[in-house]
Order: structure tokens, then sequence, then C-alpha cells
């Protein structure tokens, strides 16, 4: 068994000593739980994410299907992580206040859903307060995709698992007309998760109860609520309303996700398994607040203070080895304390016409293509970085933090 595996199935089995019902011990349950961790972090790329937009949610469904799985000081969890900040800072960097349809209301709320899972203040992150971002866009909901329930509800409850008192206005959107759900279950599922959440500050007893009968009514014969994604949500919503009641439901549910699972501990998607995995765990969206290694690491002060600014420089691309011939300039704006690595992941998940790949070696990262051009061992050529007109770097791309106003030389060379 490899360390990957190992590290998956130790860490899962600290996270079942607390639970005992017959469900969390029900062995195809529980190896369901330990096959598909394992598969989950086989699907991130080279840069230890799964693709722009997508860090969030794979970030949460792993804090809750191991609410241990993330320690700073592990370098594989501190890796994914790092990606998901980046990612959302990227965004930043371009969209101060994310009123862009890819990232206004609901997927800024995945974000906040994720950072609250790792232990970070959203309220402060690197210098920008994303609560009151998130409340300026439901705000102004409805607008670009933020125009459903479904999104508004992952709104809802990224305010309150990150412990905020929800406006009545903005529960409204989500209790005045209850039972009725323009996505289905999807988002009968979405509304009880978020409204359990704040079930505690008001009441909302009618409209989840509405959600939880409409996702009942829509029981199939198999046990599922429909496809993977819709029954895993519809699990986690049952378990967010009462998690002691309905067992027999919640089993054959579950028991119908793992007959969906692959060998490999896969499923239809990356998508589909983040929402499966909290409910194989008994979990919801709604315990992210309350994630136990979240509570006793947010009790220690933070080593360090985050950056709360930005700088800009240059990365120059250059291949006249025969038959290349690229000149590409590309102006990138990062957050204080980038490595140059940090960079170009940014710049590569913000402009498509910059594209890159690297490798781990034992003296650091090495940039093994650039704009679809690789190094060949054979033919003796490599990327050689610089910064203008002709310092060679001698530390990695991981190593070496460009400064504002510095322009940094890519050119494919020979040895």
């Amino acid at each position: 068994m490899g360390l990957l595996k190992l590290a998956a199935l130790g860490l899962l089995l600290l996270a079942c000593q607390c639970h005992g019902c017959d469900i969390d011990t029900h062995y195809g349950i529980q190896q369901a739980k330990v096959k598909g961790v394992i598969w989950l972090l086989s699907q991130r790329t080279e840069s230890w994410g799964w693709g722009t937009r997508k860090e969030a949610e794979a970030v949460m469904a792993l804090q809750l299907v191991l609410n241990v799985w993330y320690k700073p000081y592990l370098p594989g969890p501190a890796a994914t992580v790092k990606e998901m900040n980046l990612d959302l800072l990227a965004a930043i960097s371009k969209y101060p206040d994310l009123d862009t349809r890819n990232w206004y209301g609901g997927k800024l709320a995945h974000y906040i859903n994720g950072l609250v899972a790792t232990c970070q203040d959203p309220s402060d992150f690197y210098g920008h307060d994303l609560l009151t971002m998130l409340q300026g866009h439901m705000d102004g909901f409805p607008k670009h995709y933020f125009n459903h329930n479904f999104a508004y509800s992952w709104a809802v409850l990224a305010l309150c698992n990150a412990g905020l008192t929800v406006q009545e206005t903005y529960l409204q959107q989500l209790t005045k007309s209850p039972g009725n759900y323009t996505f289905g279950v999807d988002e009968a599922a979405m509304t009880v998760i978020a409204l359990s959440c704040v079930r505690n500050q008001t009441d909302v007893k009618s409209a989840i109860s509405a959600g939880v009968q409409f996702i009942l009514d829509n029981k199939k014969p198999d046990g599922s609520f429909g496809n993977e994604y819709s029954t895993g949500l519809a699990v986690q919503a049952l378990y967010a309303d009462d998690k002691e009641s309905r067992l027999d439901i919640k089993k054959d549910a579950l028991l119908y996700l793992v007959s969906l699972q692959g060998e490999d501990g896969s499923y239809d998607s990356v998508a589909a398994a983040n929402h499966v995995f909290p409910a194989l765990n008994q979990k919801s969206y709604a315990d992210i607040g309350d994630i136990t290694s979240c509570q006793v690491v947010t009790t220690t002060p933070a080593p360090t203070t985050p950056p709360t600014s930005f700088f800009t420089f240059t990365i120059n691309v250059i291949a006249t080895l025969a038959p290349h011939n690229v000149s590409d300039t590309f102006n990138v704006t990062v957050p204080d304390g980038s490595s140059l690595l940090d960079a170009m992941v940014i710049l590569r998940n913000t402009d498509p016409n910059f594209t890159f790949t690297s490798e781990e070696k034992s003296w650091g990262t090495s940039i093994t293509s650039i704009q679809g051009i690789a190094s060949d061992p054979d033919a003796r050529t490599y990327w050689s970085p610089a910064v203008a007109p002709n310092a060679t770097l001698t530390t990695s791309v991981d190593g070496f933090y460009p400064t504002d106003g510095m322009t940094v030389i890519f050119r494919y060379s020979t040895y």
C-alpha cells in the first residue's frame, strides 16, 4: 500500500472513532470512504488542486469526510489549501469585487466555506473582507449566474458557517415559497442544509420541514433520490435536519451511493464525489463551522501576518530555437510574498494564453514546458529563467520571489 493510501486510511480510522451507529460501522460504507478519499486525492493536478474554481468544494468534502485531513504542517494538504487560496486571489486580482458571472455569489460562497473549513478567516483574507463582499452580492440578487435558490443557499450557508447572524431579509429568499424548488431535489436539499445552519438564530422550522418532505416524496425504489449528485445532497440534508431519525432511509441511500462507486473509489465526476463523501460520513455542509480541528487551530495565533497588498511584474517567454518562434509578454498581479511559481499558477488560472507544466525535483520545482514547448533532454533543451536583462536565477521557481516592476525572462535554451 502506498504512502497516500496509508495516510488516507490512518486519518479515516481516526475520524471514525467518534461514531458508533450501525450506518457508520457498515463495512461497505467505511471502505467507500477510504477508497473515495484516495481517489479524490489522486485527481489533483501537478499544482495540488483540481482546477480553476474547483478547489473549494473538494477541500470541503475532504474536511467533512475526514475532519483531521487539513493540518498546516502536512505538506500535501497545505499545498492543496494554498492552491485554493491562490485560485481565489487570482480572481480578486483581476476582479476586485468578484463582480463577474464565474464568481458572483455562489462561487464566492463556495470559497468562503472552503476557507472556514480550513481554519481561515474570510473576513480578513489577505486584507479582503469576503463576508462583506458576499453580502453585497446577496443585496444584488439576482445577477449573473447567482439567480436561483440553489446558489443563494450556498451564500446563506457561508455567512452562517463563518459565524455571522444572517439577516432576516436574506433568509426570506429561502423561506418565502416553501415546497417550491426550481431545481428539484438538489435545490430542496441545499435549502434544508442552509436553513438547518441558521435554525438556532430564527424560526425556519416550517421551511425546513417542507424541504425535507419534498426530498422524501422523491425517494426512488432503489433507495436513491436521483443520480449520485442529487442523492449525496439529499442524504446531507436529512442529516442536517436530524442526525438520529430516518436511519433506514439514510442507510438505503448510502448503500445506493456505495454501489455506484468504481473499484478505484471513483464517482462520475469530482463534483459528484464532493457531495457524496460528506454524506458517507453522516455530515452536511452545515457542519463546516463545527469542524473540530479548526476549533483547536484557531486558538493558536497565526505565526505570520498575511500580506494585504499586491504587486505587478512581467513574465517574458522567448523560444527562438528552430522550429519555434515565440515571444510572449505577460503582466501578472500577485499578493506580496508570492513566489515565481505562485505567480505562474495565478497567471495560468487567469490568462488562457499562458500555459506551463512543472515537476518536483530534489532541489525544487522544475519547469518542464511553457506554451506547449517542452524541455527535451535528448535535444539538450530546457527553459532557463532569468531576471532581465540576463541574471540567471540561482534557485528554483518556487524559491525565487519577484518584486514589483521586475521582468522575469523564460528563454528556451540549449546546454
